[in-house]
């Protein structure tokens, strides 16, 4: 199973295009506005100023995001209705990458579990298969970036990937 997923994302596979990052983080915002209402979640665009070009396949990169989204809500079930939040924001890290975070004010990632999170069939889900993390850094680094996670100092969680930019930009 996991050769047939690594074949799918080939780099001859995909199919890079120049876009605004930005761009594919509000859509994705839009997709999950009901899903985050339904459950309780108050979804925040954090800095999402100005346009950030990456080249990359959009359709994977949405995935992406919808997958960190989808188990940030997941991981703030048991949060108090309203404590639920769910923040994007993207950011120049360098002269020639960018960095997104899906940030969520659930309960963290135990400390020993941190390092096992993006391992094919890994997952803490009753319901879940444990690919999804594991298919998110595939694509991630196919399109030239990496992808970690880590526990925020005042809690939740931290999703954070790179791409390369489409050009180089002076960081803000």
């Amino acid at each position: 199973m996991i050769k047939h997923l690594r074949g799918l994302l080939r780099k001859r596979d995909i199919e890079f295009q120049e876009f605004d990052l930005n761009d594919a983080i509000r859509s994705t915002l839009n997709v999950l506005g009901a899903e985050a209402i339904k459950q309780g979640v108050d979804l925040k665009p954090g800095s999402l100023q100005g346009s950030l070009r990456v080249r990359a396949d959009p359709v994977h990169l949405q995935q992406v995001i919808l997958n960190l989204a989808t188990n940030a809500m997941d991981a703030m079930q048991a949060c108090a209705p309203g404590r639920r939040v769910l923040t994007m924001e993207s950011a120049v890290a360098s002269e020639s990458e960018v960095e997104v975070s899906v940030l969520d004010s659930g309960g963290g990632i135990p400390r020993d579990r941190l390092s096992n999170i993006f391992d094919a069939f890994y997952t803490t889900k009753s319901h879940g298969t444990g690919l999804g993390l594991s298919i998110a850094r595939m694509i991630v680094e196919t399109c030239g970036g990496r992808i970690w996670a880590e526990n925020r100092p005042g809690g939740g969680a931290a999703f954070r990937f790179t791409l390369p930019l489409a050009k180089a930009q002076v960081p803000a």
